[in-house]
């Protein structure tokens, strides 16, 4: 098959990125939401997950058989190079932060943040050490993954990804410091409460023919599951059965794996995908990394009267403030020499098909073989 572009994945990377930083301006908006709206705002953290699948199902598309020559050289580059330098940059301003806040002296409180975001990946560039662990698992697993069945790998795969969330969902923590530290952050970084996604990305890359036959052989089911498996995160909530903010939850699996195949489908329905979509995909990566940021120095600025009183007001402040000023300063940065080992690189548009493909994974371009 000739290389071309699927316009599917820009929606799809696009909806996720928005997702994600709808979620914060939301959190930094609502000063006493109900037990509704933090539903609604856990419905949004299938943003993270969706990008696992998005990784990996580019990967198997495009690399059915053996990974590219300078597969690991360029994602060292474009996306290790960016984990190492924001977690670095997040350090010196919460270094700043702390200092300010609590007298604490700022080389000390800057040195111990770059180990905590380095060696812990305790800052949201997580999302981009679960990504490398699945590149090793399709490095090493890819052959034999293609020899086994898919429902199996597909159905141990979910296995594994309950019990292990549920372990650390229902299970009380080891009281010590380090069991109360894994608890409460470090069980998101281990790939196995993300596995369903990378497996069921897998199979739907290698076999895109009867992936695309499924979506459309039961496209009733996959148009009514986000809404039904909705509904039974939010009463699950709501009632207290299940009331965590969390995409590391066993209701959310499902329910992000609905909307993956909800939002792909529907794409395949949009003749022409619109700009605002493609750019946002082209930066989605620089989006994710710069968001928190600059919501975090427009709460600073956002004095007056929409300061905590006008929830609508300071939300569209939040969300468009940041997604436009992360966009902007991932261009600019990007003009700059060797740029792109901070923010990683531009992702293609739909006029980009005979560029180098870029490798980042929230932005890469979706060309496949």
């Amino acid at each position: 098959m000739s290389k071309k572009i699927i316009n599917e994945i820009f929606l799809l990377r696009s909806v996720a990125c928005l997702s994600i930083v709808l979620n914060h301006a939301m959190e930094r908006s609502l000063n006493n939401p109900s037990e509704l709206m933090n539903a609604g705002i856990m419905l949004l953290t299938f943003g993270t997950p969706t990008f696992i699948f998005i990784s990996e199902f580019i990967l198997a598309k495009s690399y059915p058989d053996k990974l590219p020559a300078q597969f690991w050289s360029k994602r060292v580059k474009y996306i290790l190079m960016p984990y190492f330098l924001f977690g670095i940059f997040y350090a010196i301003a919460k270094g700043f932060e702390q200092a300010l806040s609590n007298g604490e002296v700022v080389i000390m409180a800057i040195g111990h943040n770059i180990l905590r975001h380095i060696l812990l990946a305790e800052y949201h560039g997580y999302f981009i050490i679960i990504i490398f662990q699945f590149y090793l698992l399709h490095f090493f697993f890819s052959k034999y993954l293609k020899k086994w069945s898919p429902k199996w790998v597909i159905g141990l795969s979910l296995m594994i990804n309950i019990v292990y969330l549920g372990f650390f969902n229902f299970v009380d923590p080891i009281p010590t410091i380090v069991g109360n530290y894994i608890w409460s952050w470090f069980y998101w970084i281990p790939f196995f409460g993300w596995i369903f996604y990378f497996t069921v990305a897998y199979y739907s890359g290698i076999y895109f023919t009867v992936f695309t036959q499924v979506l459309a052989k039961y496209y009733k089911w996959i148009l009514a599951a986000p809404l039904v498996l909705a509904i039974v995160s939010i009463i699950l909530f709501t009632n207290g059965f299940y009331p965590v903010i969390s995409s590391k939850k066993i209701d959310m699996v499902f329910f992000t794996t609905s909307m993956i195949l909800f939002i792909y489908f529907v794409s395949t329905k949009v003749r022409t995908v619109p700009k605002i979509i493609i750019r946002i995909s082209q930066y989605s990566f620089g989006i994710y990394l710069f968001h928190p940021f600059f919501m975090a120095l427009i709460s600073i600025m956002l004095t007056g009267p929409l300061k905590g009183t006008h929830f609508i007001g300071e939300f569209v402040v939040y969300f468009v403030g940041s997604i436009f000023l992360s966009m902007i300063a991932t261009y600019l940065i990007n003009q700059i020499p060797y740029g792109y080992f901070f923010i990683g690189k531009i992702g293609m548009g739909i006029t980009d098909k005979e560029k180098e493909s870029s490798p980042n994974v929230l932005t890469n371009t979706t060309k496949l073989t």
